[in-house]
């Protein structure tokens, strides 16, 4: 059986840090290249559970995902 993966996210509401692994891909559109050669993930994540700071599913761009090995924005 495959593992699954917890991302991290921030609640938007309350700026708080939450790790989930219950997330859907939408809208994947593949690895984006730009101008300086930074790869990056061009698709949203949606939580397929209520966030547990306010209560809501949110959506985010993969950009917007914090990396687990930094604690920095994925995109940046």
């Amino acid at each position: 059986m495959a593992k699954k993966v917890n991302f991290l996210f921030v609640c938007p509401d309350v700026g708080k840090v939450f790790e989930s692994s219950a997330f859907s891909i939408l809208e994947n559109r593949g690895v984006v290249i730009d101008e300086g050669g930074n790869k990056t993930l061009d698709a949203k994540v949606t939580l397929d559970e209520s966030c547990p700071f306010c209560g809501r599913k949110h959506v985010y761009r993969a950009s917007e995902l914090l990396c687990p090995y930094t604690g920095s924005m994925t995109g940046k």
